[in-house]
């Protein structure tokens, strides 16, 4: 499998409305959830490094939760200030499993947003290098008096450029809405991405990140 894609979305700028309008996903609602991880997912287990918590320093996560209780859309909701420990926590909710929701009565299950908070399991071994400065949760305006927040996507497609899974997000801009709004954009160009096309060889299926930019004025 090829690690290279000839896809970059670097510079785009669209509006919130114009996200929403793709999405196909009710919004997320302001309180998601608490999920809980499936049995055979312990969370010292899988992300060693991270613990679970409700309260202090924590990245809260975000995503939807189908019935399958495989995470998908996943953004921080909440950051914690370190653009290492969202990081982390976006890597470990994907690894995860968990519970679906159930339907009162009937106890089905049913497709939810919801939301973990994780810290460091150590925190006296945090790799800090500056990290509340690296990320801003407000946006910060540039010289045109437009804030700008960009939002990294991990995508992986097929030969014939259609997305093979969901898209994640590798590096947040600390609002949630902005980070929903880039995955919706990625999954928005499943079918319209090039796929590697070296020469003398057929295409292949391929994994890259996309950076979106938000102007937000």
């Amino acid at each position: 499998m090829h690690n290279w894609l000839g896809a970059t979305f670097v510079g785009l700028a669209f509006s919130l409305a114009v996200a929403a309008h793709a999405a196909g996903l009710p919004p997320a609602p302001e309180n998601p959830l608490q999920a809980q991880t499936s049995l055979g997912f312990n969370v010292k287990k899988i992300c060693p490094e991270l613990r679970i918590v409700d309260t202090g320093t924590m990245a809260v996560a975000v995503f939807w939760l189908p019935s399958s209780g495989i995470p998908s859309r996943i953004s921080i909701k909440s950051s914690s200030g370190s653009t290492t420990l969202d990081s982390a926590t976006i890597s470990c909710v994907s690894k995860l499993r968990f519970a679906a929701a159930t339907k009162l009565g009937s106890g089905d299950p049913i497709d939810t947003w919801q939301q973990f908070g994780l810290s460091w399991a150590n925190p006296a071994s945090e790799p800090i290098a500056g990290a509340p400065a690296a990320l801003a949760v407000a946006a910060k305006p540039d010289d045109s008096g437009a804030r700008s927040n960009d939002v990294t996507v991990h995508v992986c497609v097929d030969e014939a450029g259609k997305l093979k899974q969901e898209p994640t997000i590798v590096h947040s801009s600390g609002i949630a809405s902005l980070d929903q709004a880039a995955l919706r954009i990625a999954v928005s160009g499943s079918a319209y991405y090039r796929p590697d096309t070296s020469p003398n060889r057929p295409p292949a299926s391929g994994c890259a990140q996309l950076q979106i930019k938000f102007d937000i004025r």
